[in-house]
C-alpha cells in the first residue's frame, strides 16, 4: 500500500498570475536607469543588425537574432548583481549577457570566431555565451541542457550559504525537453535560489506554441512543481523588472524558484539559415514591426519626458559608433591557429601517483568496502567532495557502496536524487563548475543512456567548448557487466558507447585498484566515468591500505609478466585471464597480462610495449565483440606494432547481442 502523508488543508495550491502593467514610478526605478536600459536595448539591436551585415558579407557564416527580446532581457536581468549572481543563458540572450558584463567586442569576437573570443576561443557558433569572469555558464546547442546544469549551480550556491542567485533562461520550445521537467523538479525539491525565465516568442523555429503546449501559458506549468509562475508582457521592461525583482528576492531569501514567462516577439527569422516566410504570413511579419519593443520603449520614454528627441538621437549615434568600433576591432583580431583545434580537450595537470604511507595499516576489503573507504576518506579531507544519485542516502546505494555516508556527512553532501539520470549528470556538471567535486552514481550502467546527452554532449565537451575557461572535476560511478542474472537491462558493458574526447573511462579490477583509481578520478580536473563490475563487488577480499594512496589514470599495469603472448583486458576479465594463464603455464606457455585500467583514453605505450615484447596478442573483453574498446586495442597493435607480430591480433569478446 502506498504511503500517504497527511497535511493540514489542501496540499496543492497553484500559484500563477498574469502580471498587469506596472508603472515605473511605482517601483524603485529612476529616469537615469530607464535611459540606461534604452542604451542597452539599442546596443542589442545594433549588434544584431551588424551581425546580419557580417553574415551577408560572408564574414559570419551563421548568426542568431535577439531582436524583439531586448526589453524582457534588460528587465529580468536588472535585479541581478553582475559578478556576484550567476547566469545560465540561452542563445538569444545578447542584452542579458551584456548586463552581466560581456561587451560588444566580446560578442563580435564570438560571431567572427576569433581566437580571443571569451566564450569558446572561436570553437562554437554564436549564441553559445560563456565567461567565467562574469559567472556566465557555457551553453551548448542541445536546448534545455542549461536547465539541469543550472540546478547544480544553484544547489552549490545554496550549499555555500551565499545570497547568490542563478537566472536560467530558455525558449519555450526547450520546455518540451525532459531536461526542463527534471530541472524544475530538482529546483523545487531543494528550494534552490533560481529564477527560470522562459522567453516565449511563440515559435520553436517554425512549430507554433499550440503544437508545443496544451496549456495557455508556459508559466502555468510551475504549479505542478509547487512554485510560483508569472506571465508578463515581455515587450514591457518595467513590468518584467517588477516581476523579476520579486522572484530574485524570493530566491535570495531561501523560498525557492520562480518561473517567469516573458511574452516576446521574434522580429526576424529563427537564424540566418531560416526563412520565416515559409510559415508566417506577410501580415504577421508586418504586425511584428508595429509591436517592436524597442520602438515602444523609446516612445514611452519620450511621451513621459524621461528622454528628449535629441537625447535619443545622441544615444543612437553613440551606440552605432561603439558597435562600429567593436566590429572593426573584432575583424582585426587574430584568427585561431589551426593547432588550437587540438587544445583544451583535457587539462594538462593531472594527479600523480601517491604510494601508501610506509607501514600503514591495511584491512581486508572487498571492492564495495574499498570504494566506500575512498569516498569516506576523501569526503573527510575535502569538503567539496559530495555524493549524489538514486538511493545513495539512507539505503546506501543498491550495492551499499555509499552506506553510512549520509549519517556521517549529512544530507547536503549525500543527495538522494529523483529517478532522473539526465539531471543526475547535469546537476553534477553544475556542481562541478560551481566549485564542488561531485561523485554521481548511476544505479546501473544500463540506465546511463538516459544521461547520454548530458554526459557526452555537455560534460565531455565543457572544457573544450569554453576553450579551457571552465573545468569539470566530476566522477560518474556505475556498476557494469553481467554474470549476476541481470538479463538485458542489468548486464550491459557500455564503455565503448560513451568513449568521447574530454571524458576518461576507468574500470578497476581489484579492491586495491578500485580505491587508488577512484581517488585519482575524484581529484582529476576532468570528468571521469568510473565503471565497477558488479561481479567483482564481493568476489574476493584483499589487503587495502587505510588512508591516502593514488593510482594515476591512463597508466596500464602489467598484472602478470610473460614472454609468449600478451593478453589485454580490464575489469572482471583480468581474473579470467589470470586463471587461464595459470592453466597454460603448466603447458609451458608464458602469458603476460596487461590490465588496461583506463579504457579511454588508452595507455598506448604500455599496449605497444607488451605487444612488441611477446609478438602475439589477444584482446579479452566482455562488451559486444564489434565496435568495442577491444576493437580499438587491436587496431592500435595492428597499426603500430605489426612489425613485431608473429601472428594476427585476435579478439575474444562478448556476443553481438543486446544483453552484453
Amino acid at each position: 500500500m502506498a504511503q500517504i502523508t497527511k497535511t493540514k488543508g489542501p496540499s496543492f495550491s497553484p500559484d500563477w498570475r498574469f502580471q498587469e502593467p506596472v508603472a515605473w514610478r511605482d517601483t524603485d526605478l529612476d529616469e537615469k536607469t530607464l535611459r540606461e536600459w534604452f542604451r542597452y536595448m539599442l546596443l542589442g539591436r545594433q549588434i544584431d543588425y551588424r551581425f546580419q551585415v557580417l553574415n551577408r558579407q560572408g564574414r559570419a557564416p551563421f548568426i542568431i537574432s535577439c531582436a524583439g527580446h531586448e526589453a524582457a532581457q534588460i528587465g529580468v536581468s536588472w535585479p541581478l548583481k553582475p559578478k556576484h549572481d550567476w547566469l545560465a543563458p540561452y542563445y538569444r540572450d545578447v542584452v542579458l549577457c551584456m548586463r552581466m558584463g560581456m561587451t560588444p567586442l566580446d560578442l563580435m569576437l564570438s560571431v567572427l570566431a576569433k581566437a580571443a573570443d571569451p566564450a569558446s576561443g572561436g570553437k562554437q557558433t554564436p549564441g553559445h555565451f560563456s565567461d567565467s569572469r562574469h559567472n556566465i555558464t557555457s551553453g551548448g546547442s542541445p536546448v534545455a541542457t542549461q536547465m539541469v546544469r543550472g540546478a547544480g549551480v544553484a544547489y552549490a550556491l545554496k550549499m555555500d550559504g551565499t545570497d547568490k542567485v542563478l537566472l536560467t533562461c530558455y525558449g519555450e520550445g526547450a520546455g518540451a525537453e525532459g531536461d526542463a521537467h527534471e530541472a524544475f523538479n530538482f529546483a523545487a525539491i531543494y528550494k534552490l535560489p533560481e529564477v527560470f525565465v522562459c522567453e516565449n516568442n511563440g515559435f520553436a523555429i517554425s512549430t507554433p506554441f499550440n503544437k508545443e503546449y496544451a496549456i495557455e501559458h508556459v508559466a502555468q506549468r510551475a504549479a505542478g512543481y509547487g512554485f510560483p509562475g508569472i506571465t508578463v508582457d515581455g515587450r514591457d521592461p518595467v513590468t518584467c523588472y517588477a516581476v523579476s525583482n520579486e522572484a530574485v528576492a524570493r530566491a535570495r531569501s531561501g523560498e525557492g524558484p520562480t518561473l517567469i514567462e516573458c511574452l516576446v516577439d521574434r522580429l526576424g527569422a529563427h537564424s540566418s539559415e531560416d526563412d520565416q516566410r515559409r510559415y508566417r504570413t506577410q501580415e504577421e511579419i508586418e504586425l511584428l514591426a508595429e509591436n517592436d519593443c524597442l520602438a515602444r520603449f523609446k516612445k514611452r520614454l519620450l511621451d513621459e519626458g524621461v528622454l528628449t528627441a535629441r537625447q535619443a538621437t545622441e544615444y543612437e549615434d553613440a551606440v552605432k559608433e561603439e558597435v562600429t568600433a567593436a566590429t572593426k576591432a573584432g575583424m582585426d583580431s587574430a584568427d585561431p591557429a589551426p593547432e588550437d583545434a587540438l587544445k583544451n580537450v583535457y587539462a594538462i595537470e593531472v594527479p600523480t601517483a601517491i604510494e601508501p604511507a610506509s607501514g600503514v595499516e591495511t584491512e581486508d576489503m572487498n571492492m564495495v568496502a574499498a570504494l566506500r573507504s575512498c569516498l569516506a576518506e576523501e569526503m573527510e579531507r575535502d569538503p567539496r567532495v559530495m555524493v549524489m544519485g538514486e538511493d545513495v542516502g539512507k539505503k546506501g546505494g543498491v550495492f551499499l557502496v555509499t552506506d553510512g555516508l549520509r549519517a556521517r556527512f549529512g544530507e547536503a553532501r549525500v543527495i538522494d536524487t529523483p529517478l532522473a539520470e539526465s539531471s543526475i549528470a547535469g546537476v553534477a556538471l553544475g556542481l562541478a563548475i560551481a566549485g564542488k567535486r561531485p561523485v554521481a552514481e548511476m544505479q546501473f550502467t544500463d540506465f546511463a543512456h538516459m544521461a547520454f546527452n548530458s554526459i557526452t554532449n555537455e560534460i565531455a565537451k565543457y572544457r573544450y567548448r569554453s576553450d579551457g575557461d571552465w573545468s569539470v572535476p566530476l566522477v560518474v560511478r556505475a556498476p557494469m557487466g553481467g554474470h549476476a542474472h541481470g538479463a538485458l537491462y542489468h548486464s550491459q558493458s557500455i564503455e565503448a558507447r560513451f568513449a568521447t574526447p574530454g571524458l576518461k573511462i576507468v574500470i578497476p579490477s581489484t579492491p586495491y585498484e578500485a580505491k587508488g583509481l577512484l581517488l585519482a578520478a575524484i581529484r582529476d580536473p576532468d570528468p571521469v566515468l568510473f565503471f565497477e563490475h558488479k561481479r567483482l563487488y564481493r568476489m574476493f577480499k584483499e589487503a587495502v591500505p587505510k588512508g591516502e594512496y593514488l593510482i594515476p589514470l591512463q597508466v596500464a599495469r602489467t598484472a602478470r609478466d610473460g614472454t609468449d603472448i600478451s593478453v589485454f583486458c580490464y575489469g572482471l576479465m583480468v581474473h579470467y585471464a589470470m586463471e587461464a594463464a595459470k592453466n597454460l603455464e603448466a603447458e609451458g606457455v608464458s602469458v603476460e597480462i596487461v590490465d588496461l585500467r583506463t579504457v579511454y583514453p588508452l595507455d598506448k605505450e604500455a599496449i605497444l610495449a607488451s605487444a612488441r615484447k611477446t609478438g602475439k596478442c589477444l584482446v579479452l573483453y566482455e562488451d559486444n565483440f564489434s565496435v568495442s574498446v577491444g576493437s580499438e586495442v587491436a587496431a592500435i597493435i595492428a597499426d603500430e606494432a605489426w612489425r613485431w607480430l608473429d601472428a594476427p591480433v585476435k579478439r575474444f569478446g562478448g556476443l553481438d547481442v543486446p544483453s552484453m
